[in-house]
């Protein structure tokens, strides 16, 4: 059996479970693939300090050190212990290191699936970012994050509702084209964790986000409830 990972993740009010988009990318992926790991939660203020005591190096573009971040064990492939940061570069790690099941990384679709979330969550940025300081933030990383998100230059409420159904509904094309409810139809794929990781996330902030945005596009409501088995597993 392999070695336990540890996942780098952000906590949230109580009761503690991961919401944050980006971790729960790879979280999907460790589920979807049976690895044992357990989370290490860190507070925004914590992530630099904490990960570059590790010695990790910084992102080379971006904020130099973020969420998610894994840490592989030593194991018979290399010696050391591993880190790896940002979401897409851990997927690459992971496939690598435990091929099955597969995530199809080489899948056309998924260039077309990390596009169409990028456009959904601009779109929806200011739906979500005050649900997110109010519901999911602990009290300092409110206070960390208050100052940085400027809510005023945003747009919620039907305007940005309005405005997102072009793209809520591209995902859905993109969902129907091999008749889903994956984006290579029956085949799980890592641009159905691209995907479910946003509407998850958005999901656990509350109000009628997630109604609303499957209303617009059930093609999304139907990749949701056939990925809920790797989303059970929310709290360690």
């Amino acid at each position: 059996m392999a070695q336990e990972i540890t996942l780098f993740d952000l906590p949230s009010n109580p009761p503690n479970k991961a919401w944050s988009f980006n971790p729960w990318k790879t979280r999907l992926i460790l589920n979807y693939k049976s690895l044992p790991y357990k989370t290490h939660w860190l507070e925004f203020p914590d992530i630099a300090p904490h990960l570059s005591s590790l010695g990790i190096p910084p992102n080379a573009q971006g904020a130099p050190y973020t969420v998610p971040t894994i840490h592989l064990p030593p194991s018979e492939s290399h010696s050391k212990d591993e880190y790896v940061m940002d979401s897409k570069a851990i997927a690459i790690a992971l496939e690598a290191k435990y091929p099955n099941p597969p995530l199809h990384l080489d899948a056309p679709q998924l260039a077309r699936a990390e596009e169409l979330w990028g456009q959904t969550l601009k779109a929806l940025m200011g739906v979500i970012a005050p649900r997110m300081l109010h519901t999911m933030l602990t009290d300092r990383n409110k206070e960390y994050m208050e100052p940085k998100i400027d809510l005023e230059s945003l747009v919620g409420g039907d305007e940005a509702w309005e405005g997102a159904k072009p793209v809520l509904q591209a995902i859905g094309v993109l969902l129907k084209e091999k008749g889903g409810p994956f984006v290579l139809g029956e085949t799980v794929s890592y641009a159905d964790f691209i995907l479910v990781s946003g509407i998850h996330s958005f999901k656990r902030t509350g109000g009628n986000i997630f109604e609303r945005w499957v209303e617009i596009e059930p093609a999304c409501g139907r990749l949701y409830d056939a990925s809920k088995q790797w989303l059970n597993r929310d709290d360690h």
